[in-house]
Order: structure tokens, then C-alpha cells, then sequence
């Protein structure tokens, strides 16, 4: 290792051009990556993909949909809630999104109230056939009595008499009729279309039969009676032009042509015998002919309209269903005959001041996509400008974009301040010439680790936003630590040979206590570790390749300017107040060292000891900025509606629509609103929809599946799949705290053994669970393993068991500390700060080496073992306070976040970093001179002692 770090000494001494041009281009192709940075909220940083959870969910949502946007509508005088402005408003923005691929599907008011219409409108194109074949039935007799007629050529009242008896058997055409006309009135539902052909029709039909009173003569009967048939027959055309003209009204039209045709099925029944009475006095020829001809042309005309409405019903696509044009329309549908809300609003019309609109996205989506739905929503709603009433648009959705908003804005903050907090530390600590270029060159760094992570489409997540300033102020340390030697030798080779090794090991020991961090089952955690294993490699070689080269260009340059050997020759390094300070600390530490380790050892122990007395805080909102808008948003809805969390009953079968399938459903959906009502705000299932259009409540399987298929699709599919293999029950469960969302998971699944079914428990509340799951058992896995690289690694590299071991010890009491103190604080482990064992591991470890090396080259130069120590301490604890300084002001800048998260973590960061600090000083020289006689080779020991005869 000795020998790579001569030969990268020489090539930038040689070289420094060169090797400063190469590495810039390199930085500029790693920038180049940034644009590729995205935010991530989702599952996939919350749980592993191989999770069988996310697995199940993954399925469940690309069938039934993702997450939900919620959009609360809400208006202080409830008679506008309703009203038809608002219901046509709503039903305007879900017609915006018709043709919008990435959702699933929309709930609401409006959507509910045209999903009835529509299924009405279906009924009534399909009574149709029934009045064409009734109209032909009819149209038929009627020119067969004409044709009969016309063949006589006397005037035979017999004859007269037995046709009016055919005409009065016809009546079994009319039956049909009714009965359609009577299935008709049952609908309330809008058809827009015409049916005006058909009432024209049966207007002529009227008249033409009322034209038959002049074949009649003098007799009055016969006459009243055919005006009695066209007076009904002109019914029933204005019962369907109604049905045409405001099919809103449907109801009265249909039920005034049922009484129309019933009216004339009547007057042909039991008129027609009278009439026979009345032909005593005789019909001439001529009358005779012309009312055959009247009969066979009325025939023709019905036969005409049954065939128009045949073509009507093919064309019947046409006609949509559409929202009613009145207020009084409207709220029949609304409301039943009690003027009780009908059952089918009760999960969307939450109360009489509140409505819900539930925007579902389809399954699985990207965050672009989600975020852009969300934008789209808000414009929309904008654009119809409710006047009487406001909304609230929240739901996991809106919320995730909002907090993804919010994390770039945070992020960049704390960035800017971090660098503030750098100049500051550096203008006060580091006394060197300029002392700026190492922050210059960390930030080039940081943005080159940005780069590479939008190479390697590793996103930011709440946790790894953190990166930012921790990089700025850990990647720091190693050019402050080149800068301070460079200024102490003058020179780049000597610069590199002398602590490029020690640097490097202290980079490694870091990057392997920050892999331990991929052994977490959180992925978020995994990225975090990824972003600061490959960001502190980058700002070591920044250090070395950026640094260096323009110190060494700058003393060339300068010693062209002035080449005398005054301006050569090194000055004698001036010893500062710190120096002082140190060296005074270090004789003390030394002198009281046992105390000192006792104290440490004990209050390290009593850490362990409370360290599973710590709890574990997974609640994603409580990470948040407690004042962002959307947060407050999804609490208001949560306060009007009950629930915004959900939990997923994953049911997949052959066939899920079996009696015995059908009856498990029934039951467990009866079962957990009535077991766990402390804890199940609502349950929805494929029964839920059934028990709201079902007129009874034992109905048999295929009665059942009946029904089903007359539901609106957009409604079972969110139940039930096409093919009748997989369903769900959602259950919408109140805010629970993680342990008792827990145990509520393991009740389910131990209770719903009972089918055959496949069932599986999931929804984004058991994500969240197996995320809690993740954190308590890879937290503790993480530190140990992360100790375990570390020593080994160190051991291999020293290959001395005492020199692995020494650099570790003080880190691990602070481990044990830290636990102690987040007790007394009260603060509990997150996702971010359950990394805290592998942070300060990997942190503490570059400072505990650094010193280490350097007490090692100053006892093979032959110091004895005070004196090896109060030159290190002097000669390299400046560099080491500045660049523990700056890593504090780092981590001190997560504190002001606006993010819970991090400001705990941050609080926690600063105070380990300051004991890391603290123990390098303090703790680790005891330590060494404890250990000092197992550091040095046999070698190495007796070439001191030649040295020492020498002298």
C-alpha cells in the first residue's frame, strides 16, 4: 500500500496538470447525472421487493388499483351540498379525466348518481324489443281485420260482428305492451336520445282510426267507441315522446303509455260486443272499403313503428345516459320514498355538510405519474370554480408529492447552510493558507455523488436526504487532513507517502462500517449506505486528485515568483493556543487514563443495558413537518371521514363466486365491523354492492350472481376481478399506533383460515408494519456486522490483532453511550436514526485511525511513548478538531430541518460526533499507551534500540 501511495505522489508532483484535468472530466461525467435524481415516498423504500407482503400488494394493486387521491367537498349551508350545480361540477372533472390511462377509477356523487342512470338506460333500450313486437303484433291483426274486410262485398253484419271479435282478441298484442311499459316505469334514470318517430307514429296511427267515425254513419255507438280507441292510442305517443323529449320524467311517460294501451286493451275487449249492437241499421259497400282500408293502413303504420324501434335499439349505443336537468330529477335519484339517502351514497356522502370524491390510480405507479394527477386535479377543480361549496384534495398521493416537494426545498436549505457553517469553522479553526479550497472541493464532490446516484437510479429518499450535509461535513476530513500535511511538508510526494496510507484505511474503515448498513431489510436504509459508501470514496479521491494537484501548482507558481531561498525554506511550524490545549489534555488523559476507562466502560454498559428500552417510531407522518398543508389536509380528512388508512383482505380462488366462497365473504365481512369496531372504521366488499341493489336478503347463489351482473363495472371491479379468481375486502381502520396495527395484522390472519381460498393480509398499514418489522431486527444485525468488517478488515490490514482491535474500542463505548442518551432524551429509533450504530462506527473510526498511524510513525522514528503521543495529538489534532468541527456542523444543520426525522437524528449525530471527538483525545491515547507494547514488530522494536544506542 506504502508503494501506491509513493508512486500517486509522484504523478501528481510530476504530473499535476494533467492529473488535474483527467480528474475533472471525470467529476463533470459523474454532475452530469443529477438531472437523473428523483425523490421517492413509495413502498419500494419502505420494504424489500422480495417481501411477501409487497409481493401480495404488488398483485392486489395491479388488479384493483393503488392508492387513492381524496378529494373532501364541504358546505356550511347543506342545501347546496347537492345541489345540481355542484353534482354537473363534480361530473365535469371526472369527464376531464375520461381518456387519463394511469387511473383506476372515480367516486363520487356525480359518478354514482350517472352509474344509475346508465344501468336504467340499459333497461329501458332492452324494453324496447319488447314494444316492437308487441306494436307488430298489434299492427298485424289490425290489417288482417282491413284485409278481411275489403274481401266482402256485401254488407254482412255476421261477418262485421266477427271481425270486431278478432279485433277485440288482439288484445293478447297489447299484454306485451304493458307489461314492457309497466318494467319501464320502474326507471328514473335519464335517456337522452329520440323516440319521437315512434310517438309520430302512433299519432298518425290515432288519427287514422279516428278518421274511421265517418265510414260509421249514424251510429253514435260505433263512433264513440273509435274515439275512445284513437284518444288512448294519442296517449300512449305522448307517454313515449315523453320518454323521448325529458327522459328524466321517464317514469310518468311510461306509466301513462301503460295506461294507455291498457285503456285501449279495454275498449277493444269489451267495447267492441256493444258495437255489434249497433250495426243493425247496416254499412253501404263504399263505407265498408273505405274502413278496411282505414284498418289495413292503421296496420301498415304500427308495423312501420315496431320496425323503427327495432332499428332504434340497434342504434340504441348512441343514446348516453347522462347527469338529470333538474333539481327535482336529481334528487329522486338521490333520495327514496322516505326522502331517506339511498344506501349506495352512504361510503361518499359523509354527512349533510361533507361529500367525498375518490380519485384510485391504477396499481403500482411511478411517482412522476401520481404527482402529475394530482397537478391535473388541482387545475380542474380550479377551473369549475365552486362557489358554494370549498375542498380539501389529500390522500397518500397528494401528500407524497407534497412531502416530495418539500424535501427538495429542505434539502437545498440545509445544504446551503452546512457550507455556511463550514466557512465559518474553517475561517476560526483551520489556520492554513487557503483554508477554503478543501470546501471548494468537498462541494464539487458532493455534487459528483449526486451525479452517480441518478447514473445508478438510486433515488433520495426521507433518509438519504440526509446525505447532503453529512458528506460535506465527513468528506471534509480528508482534505483538511492532505491540506494540513501538505502545509507541514510542503510537498505533494511526501504529502501522499506519509498519510495517504492513513487516510486511505480510514476510508476504508468508514466504507466498511457504512456497508453494514445494506444488511437493513429497509431498502431506504440500503440507499442511504449506498450514498455515503460511494460519496466518501469520491471525496476521497477529490481530495487526492482535485487538492492536491492545485496546492502543489500553487506553491510552484509561487516559487517561480520568488525563487530565493528564503522563499524555499520551510518556516518552523508556530505552535497555536490549540496545540497548546491539546498537549495540556493529553498529559492529564494519560496521567488519570484507568479512571477515565472505568467511567467510559460504565456508562457504555449501562447503554446496552436500557438499549431495547428504546422505542420504534414508524408512523411515516410523524416524520413530517408537523405544519406542511397536505399533512394537515389528510388529518382533516381523516377527522371527517374516519380512516385514510387501509388494510387488504387479498382473497384469490378458481372461483371466487361459489356458494361456499360467497358465504365466507358474507360472513368476515359481518364478523370484523362487529369484532373490531374499536379498531374497523368501515368494510367494503363484493357483498357490500350487492346487499345495496339486492330486494332481499336471502338470495341464492344464483340469484347472487345475478345481481353482480347487473352492477356498474366500475364499481365490481374494485371488488371483484373479471374473471372471477381474485377479490378483496378493504378494510378502513382507524390511526393506530404501530404495535397494535401488529397485532390487529396477526388476528386477521390467525381468523381467516377457515376457507379454501388463498388469503393473504396486505395494504400500504401492513407495508408499514413489516417496515417496523425491518428496523428492529436489522438494527442491531447492522452494528454488529458493521464491527465485524471493520476489525477484520483492520486486522488484515495491520495484521497485529492490537492494532485492529484499538481503533474500534472507543467507537463501540460511544455506541453504547448513544444508546443511553437517546434514552434519557426520550428519543426513539426511526429509519434514519437506527443507522446511528453504523454511522459512528464508520465515522469515529477515520478519527481514531488517523491518530493511531500518526502515533505509529512518530514511535518508528524513535519518540518514546509520551512524547510519540503529545507530538501526534499536537501535530495532527488540529487537523482532526477542524474536521470533527465541520462533520458537527454537518450534522448540526439537520437539527433546523423542517423534518422530525432528521432533526432527531441530527441532535443524535452531534452529540456522537462530539463524543468521537471527545474519545479521540481522551479515551484512545490511554488506550494506545496501554497497548503500546504490542504495536510495534519485533523488528521494529529492536531497530528503536539501535537507534537509541546510536544517540
Amino acid at each position: 500500500m506504502n508503494k501506491i501511495f509513493k508512486s500517486i505522489g509522484k504523478l501528481i508532483n510530476k504530473k499535476p496538470v494533467k492529473s488535474l484535468l483527467v480528474t475533472i472530466v471525470l467529476f463533470a461525467i459523474l454532475i452530469a447525472g443529477v438531472s437523473n435524481m428523483r425523490m421517492a415516498t413509495g413502498n419500494e423504500t419502505l420494504v424489500q421487493s422480495s417481501n411477501e407482503v409487497y409481493i401480495s400488494n404488488e398483485q392486489m394493486e395491479s388488479t384493483f388499483g393503488g392508492d387513492s387521491i381524496l378529494i373532501l367537498f364541504t358546505d356550511d349551508n347543506e342545501d347546496n351540498l347537492l345541489s345540481l350545480e355542484n353534482i354537473q361540477k363534480m361530473w365535469n372533472i371526472e369527464q376531464r379525466f375520461n381518456y387519463e390511462d394511469n387511473i383506476f377509477s372515480f367516486t363520487s356523487p356525480a359518478s354514482i348518481v350517472h352509474q344509475m342512470t346508465e344501468k336504467q338506460s340499459v333497461e329501458i333500450k332492452n324494453q324496447l324489443l319488447s314494444i316492437s313486437d308487441g306494436l307488430a303484433d298489434m299492427g298485424a291483426k289490425i290489417s288482417s281485420i282491413g284485409n278481411e274486410l275489403n274481401q266482402k262485398e256485401l254488407m254482412n253484419p255476421q261477418d262485421i260482428e266477427e271481425m270486431l271479435d278478432g279485433l277485440s282478441e288482439s288484445t293478447s298484442a297489447f299484454s306485451k305492451l304493458i307489461i314492457a311499459q309497466d318494467n319501464l316505469s320502474a326507471g328514473l334514470e335519464q335517456l337522452k336520445g329520440g323516440l319521437f318517430e315512434a310517438a309520430s307514429g302512433l299519432e298518425e296511427a290515432s288519427a287514422q282510426l279516428k278518421g274511421l267515425t265517418n265510414l260509421a254513419g249514424g251510429n253514435q255507438e260505433l263512433i264513440t267507441k273509435l274515439n275512445a280507441i284513437s284518444n288512448n292510442i294519442n296517449k300512449s305517443a305522448l307517454g313515449i315522446k315523453t320518454m323521448g323529449d325529458k327522459s328524466t320524467g321517464i317514469k310518468e311517460g311510461t306509466e301513462n303509455t301503460s295506461a294507455a294501451l291498457a285503456s285501449i286493451s279495454e275498449n277493444l275487449d269489451s267495447k267492441t260486443s256493444t258495437m255489434k249492437d249497433g250495426l243493425t241499421g247496416g254499412i253501404s259497400p263504399e263505407e265498408l272499403k273505405e274502413m278496411a282500408a282505414g284498418f289495413i293502413a292503421m296496420g301498415d303504420n304500427l308495423s312501420g313503428i315496431s320496425t323503427g324501434l327495432a332499428v332504434f335499439y340497434e342504434k340504441s349505443s348512441m343514446m348516453i345516459a347522462d347527469i338529470p336537468a333538474d333539481q327535482t330529477e336529481l334528487d329522486s335519484i338521490l333520495y327514496d320514498e322516505n326522502n331517506e339517502l339511498r344506501s349506495l351514497f352512504n361510503d361518499i356522502i359523509i354527512d349533510d355538510y361533507n361529500s367525498l370524491m375518490v380519485v384510485k390510480l391504477q396499481g403500482n405507479l411511478e411517482d412522476t405519474y401520481k404527482d402529475e394527477i394530482v397537478e391535473d386535479l388541482k387545475i380542474a377543480l380550479e377551473n369549475e370554480e365552486f362557489e358554494t361549496i370549498s375542498y380539501i384534495i389529500s390522500g397518500k398521493p397528494a401528500l407524497d408529492s407534497s412531502l416530495r416537494s418539500e424535501m427538495k426545498t429542505n434539502m437545498m436549505m440545509m445544504v446551503g447552510l452546512a457550507v455556511l457553517i463550514m466557512f465559518v469553522v474553517l475561517a476560526i479553526v483551520f489556520k492554513v493558507k487557503w483554508k477554503m479550497l478543501s470546501l471548494g472541493i468537498i462541494m464539487v464532490s458532493v455534487v459528483a455523488t449526486l451525479g452517480f446516484m441518478g447514473i445508478l437510479s438510486v433515488p433520495i429518499t426521507m433518509v438519504s436526504m440526509a446525505v447532503f450535509p453529512i458528506l460535506i461535513g465527513l468528506g471534509i476530513d480528508y482534505s483538511i487532513q492532505f491540506h494540513n500535511r501538505f502545509e507541514e511538508e510542503k510537498s505533494v510526494k511526501k504529502t501522499v507517502r506519509q498519510i495517504g496510507k492513513a487516510i486511505a484505511i480510514a476510508v476504508f474503515a468508514t466504507v466498511l462500517g457504512f456497508i453494514s448498513l445494506y444488511a437493513s431489510p429497509v431498502p431506504m436504509i440500503q440507499d442511504f449506505g449506498k450514498m455515503l459508501t460511494i460519496g466518501v470514496i469520491i471525496s476521497f479521491v477529490g481530495s487526492m486528485f482535485l487538492l492536491l494537484p492545485i496546492l502543489h501548482l500553487r506553491e510552484k507558481f509561487s516559487i517561480k515568483k520568488k525563487p530565493t531561498k528564503k522563499a524555499i525554506k520551510r518556516k518552523p511550524v508556530k505552535e497555536t493556543v490549540l496545540d497548546k490545549i491539546l498537549k495540556f489534555s493529553t498529559k492529564i488523559v494519560i496521567k488519570l487514563s484507568i479512571p477515565i476507562l472505568i467511567i467510559v466502560i460504565i456508562l457504555a454498559g449501562a447503554g446496552f443495558l436500557v438499549d431495547q428500552e428504546v422505542g420504534v417510531e414508524t408512523d411515516i407522518e410523524t416524520f413530517m413537518p408537523q405544519d406542511m398543508e397536505a399533512l394537515l389536509d389528510i388529518h382533516t380528512i381523516r377527522d371527517a371521514i374516519g380512516s385514510t388508512d387501509q388494510i387488504v383482505i387479498y382473497l384469490k380462488d378458481s372461483n371466487i363466486l361459489t356458494e361456499e366462497n360467497i358465504g365466507w365473504i358474507q360472513s368476515k365481512t359481518s364478523s370484523l365491523e362487529n369484532n373490531y369496531d374499536d379498531k374497523v372504521v368501515g368494510v367494503k366488499s363484493i357483498d357490500t354492492l350487492v346487499s345495496n341493489f339486492a330486494p332481499d336478503e336471502n338470495l341464492s347463489t344464483e340469484q347472487y350472481i345475478d345481481i353482480i351482473s347487473t352492477l356498474p363495472k366500475e364499481q365490481v371491479d374494485m371488488f371483484i376481478n373479471e374473471a372471477n379468481s381474485e377479490a378483496v375486502i378493504l378494510l378502513n381502520i382507524k390511526h393506530l399506533s404501530t404495535d397494535d396495527l401488529q397485532t390487529f395484522i396477526e388476528d386477521l390472519q390467525s381468523n381467516s383460515n377457515d376457507t379454501e381460498m388463498d388469503i393473504q393480509i396486505t395494504g400500504k398499514s401492513a407495508i408499514d408494519v413489516e417496515m417496523v418489522n425491518g428496523l428492529t431486527s436489522g438494527r442491531v444485525k447492522m452494528t454488529i456486522i458493521g464491527l465485524i468488517l471493520v476489525f477484520s478488515a483492520l486486522l488484515l490490514i495491520y495484521r497485529n490483532f492490537f492494532k485492529a482491535l484499538i481503533p474500534i474500542i472507543p467507537v463501540g463505548l460511544i455506541i453504547g453511550m448513544s444508546s443511553g442518551i437517546m434514552y434519557l432524551l426520550g428519543i426513539k429509533f426511526t429509519p434514519i436514526t437506527a443507522t446511528m450504530g453504523a454511522l459512528v462506527l464508520g465515522m469515529g473510526t477515520e478519527m481514531t485511525v488517523m491518530l493511531l498511524e500518526r502515533y505509529l510513525e512518530e514511535r518508528k522514528s524513535g519518540k518514546e511513548k509520551l512524547e510519540a503521543m503529545i507530538i501526534t495529538v499536537t501535530r495532527i489534532g488540529k487537523a482532526i478538531v477542524a474536521s470533527g468541527l465541520t462533520t458537527v456542523g454537518g450534522f448540526s444543520v439537520l437539527m433546523i430541518s423542517q423534518f422530525v426525522i432528521l432533526r432527531d437524528f441530527g441532535l443524535m449525530t452531534v452529540i456522537n460526533i462530539s463524543l468521537a471527538l471527545l474519545s479521540t483525545f481522551i479515551v484512545l491515547p490511554p488506550i494506545i499507551i496501554l497497548f503500546d507494547r504490542f504495536l510495534l514488530s519485533k523488528k521494529e522494536k529492536l531497530k528503536l534500540q539501535k537507534n537509541k544506542k546510536r544517540k
